[in-house]
């Protein structure tokens, strides 16, 4: 179909020039320094899903592209509106918003869109599984969704030499294109060489989607687990506002109330006995003894020559009773002698004494 036939909508915007708004709204922002929610980023993102929607729209309408086609029967002209779902995947990507997840999907259905139609029309190896395969194909890119949990090792080893293999032949397509595009510029091109540049640019997109869909499963994943916990701590607080306990109704401490703390009225806290009184009843029933009485610090203290007395008059006592023969003391020392005769001098513990 002649790029003349690829019409117009309603008269107002042609589908090249509607391509041509969304290669440069993706170079402006491939090359930009400005942070991704600035608002010349977001603009350029905006203003590129807007057009890329109408192309697609415009391309279905048309119908470009069939299920039994094979790239040799797409015309040159035609091929570059193949990459139309992968810009808009990309677009969606820079997009800044609250519903993230609802953005990462999209972007994941056009990648996948992108990529269904590259395999279908065999522009590339597409080595991923695609949500609506009929067929489990093996992952060789290194998109493990996490519910598979932990490749062995020699899966590991063969997604890594995947990923590389793939670095390898990005760089090599880039080099390509940068080649090709010395001569896409030129006023005049030949229709073979412009062919092989788009072919080779489906095919860097095949790597950048299949890239971009391994971070998009990730993250996907990760919003899911992090909106159901925000889901469980709503259903929580939801369920703690209907068993809320009846509010504590507030109280006022006040004088009064602070003197029946302290002088007890309603409750025996009031002295009935003065410190003296109290003194006496100790002092009958034994508890405290007299002043003077028995051998206190204090009474030691007012009298030190006291004690050598005591100790003078206890030994004067035991003399008498030894020499008057007092039955008691006599027992007292035979007991003594005859302990000290069954335990002699030294005898002791001796152990750890050699």
């Amino acid at each position: 179909m002649a790029e003349g036939e690829v019409g117009l909508d309603s008269g107002a915007e042609r589908l090249p020039d509607l391509f041509e708004n969304i290669w440069k709204a993706w170079e402006f922002l491939e090359k930009t320094q400005e942070d991704t929610k600035s608002y010349p980023v977001q603009k350029q993102a905006i203003k590129g899903l807007a057009d890329g929607e109408k192309a697609i729209k415009m391309v279905n309408d048309l119908a470009l592209f069939s299920g039994n086609e094979s790239i040799q029967e797409v015309t040159t002209k035609e091929l570059r509106y193949m990459l139309l779902p992968a810009f808009l995947g990309y677009f969606v990507q820079k997009r800044v918003t609250k519903s993230r997840l609802q953005l990462v999907r999209t972007g994941k259905a056009y990648y996948e869109d992108f990529l269904r139609q590259c395999k279908t029309y065999n522009v590339a190896k597409v080595n991923i599984h695609l949500d609506d395969d009929d067929n489990e194909e093996t992952v060789e890119t290194g998109m493990v969704p996490l519910r598979q949990g932990p490749p062995g090792m020699m899966k590991m080893i063969s997604e890594r030499e995947s990923k590389i293999q793939m670095f390898k032949e990005q760089k090599e397509l880039e080099a390509k294109l940068a080649d090709l595009k010395l001569y896409i510029d030129k006023e005049h091109v030949d229709e073979e060489v412009k062919r092989e540049y788009y072919v080779t640019l489906l095919k860097k997109w095949v790597n950048i989607a299949s890239e971009e869909l391994s971070g998009i499963n990730f993250e996907i994943q990760m919003l899911e687990l992090r909106e159901g916990a925000q889901g469980d701590v709503q259903e929580r607080k939801e369920e703690y506002q209907k068993k809320k306990p009846a509010a504590i109704r507030p109280f006022i401490i006040t004088k009064d109330m602070i003197q029946k703390q302290v002088f007890g009225l309603g409750y025996p806290s009031i002295p009935t006995v003065t410190i003296e009184e109290f003194y006496e009843q100790k002092l009958k029933d034994g508890t405290f003894q007299p002043p003077g009485a028995g051998d206190s610090m204090q009474n030691i203290a007012a009298g030190p020559d006291k004690d050598n007395e005591d100790r003078e008059k206890e030994a004067e006592e035991k003399e008498n009773k030894i020499e008057t023969d007092d039955p008691e003391e006599l027992q007292k020392a035979r007991n003594w002698d005859e302990w000290k005769d069954e335990h002699r001098k030294g005898w002791g513990n001796r152990q750890n004494m050699g």
